[in-house]
């Protein structure tokens, strides 16, 4: 069974894990390790989380296939402290040591685990700073009235009010100017009323005064509008219809 395992990495494909691998095995065989693995990540980038390789160690390691995990620079593992911590988190859940020959951390030693506890609370610190310059940054750009959080829904007067501006003739920037709202709810109002086929202002204001409103020789000014079949046949009257042969 294997009991050492090498991880090694390089983020472009013109370099070579080469060079590592001969220092961490030449690193192995001085200590008498002869069983070792190789896991090689070739032009990956430590900024990935999940990478083929150091997947693969990962899964054997959890399954006590190793003893120690060694690397050349803390960095192969990954660019940010959280990604190094939680590997490291994993191989003690896993009781393995992992060992920075570079930089001489071993964790099984007190002081291989000074060091992890510094780089723990130096990771928390970068952690906060983040939210801190997050916190600052939000707060600066809502004091120069930007909106966070999902849009909100446009009502029904204010889309009212965008389509009679847009009837008068002012331009969409105009109206979301003049309205304080943003150019894209203005595009939104338009853009809805055009998809359900409704009319503008104007345009009803136009189809109504275009009308024209017929009425039968018998209304005189009643202003009803005739029946469906103006202009065809006269329906026999209910009374006509219904009278008795005596009455004719």
């Amino acid at each position: 069974m294997t009991r050492v395992a090498i991880y090694t990495r390089v983020s472009t494909k013109e370099q070579s894990t080469e060079t590592q691998v001969v220092q961490l095995t030449t690193y192995c065989q001085s200590r008498g390790w002869t069983d070792v693995a190789v896991f090689r990540d070739d032009g990956i980038s430590g900024v990935r989380d999940n990478r083929p390789e150091l997947d693969k160690l990962r899964e054997r390691m959890l399954h006590g296939e190793f003893s120690s995990v060694v690397v050349s620079k803390m960095d192969r593992l990954g660019r940010s402290l959280s990604m190094i911590l939680r590997f490291w988190d994993e191989a003690d859940a896993a009781g393995v040591r992992v060992m920075v020959i570079d930089q001489g951390i071993d964790t099984s030693t007190p002081a291989g685990r000074l060091q992890r506890n510094m780089l723990a609370a130096l990771a928390e610190f970068e952690r906060e700073l983040i939210l801190e310059r997050t916190r600052a940054g939000i707060a600066r750009a809502r004091a120069l009235g930007k909106k966070f959080g999902a849009p909100r829904k446009i009502s029904e007067s204010v889309a009212r009010e965008v389509r009679e501006r847009r009837s008068r003739g002012e331009s969409l920037r105009m109206i979301s100017q003049r309205m304080n709202i943003k150019l894209g709810a203005v595009r939104s109002v338009l853009r809805r009323d055009r998809g359900r086929g409704r009319h503008s202002v104007a345009q009803t204001a136009s189809l109504n005064s275009g009308r024209v409103i017929r009425s039968s020789p018998d209304a005189g000014t009643s202003g009803h509008e005739p029946s469906d079949r103006a202009g065809g046949p006269e329906r026999p009257s209910a009374t006509a219809s219904s009278a008795s042969p005596a009455s004719q």
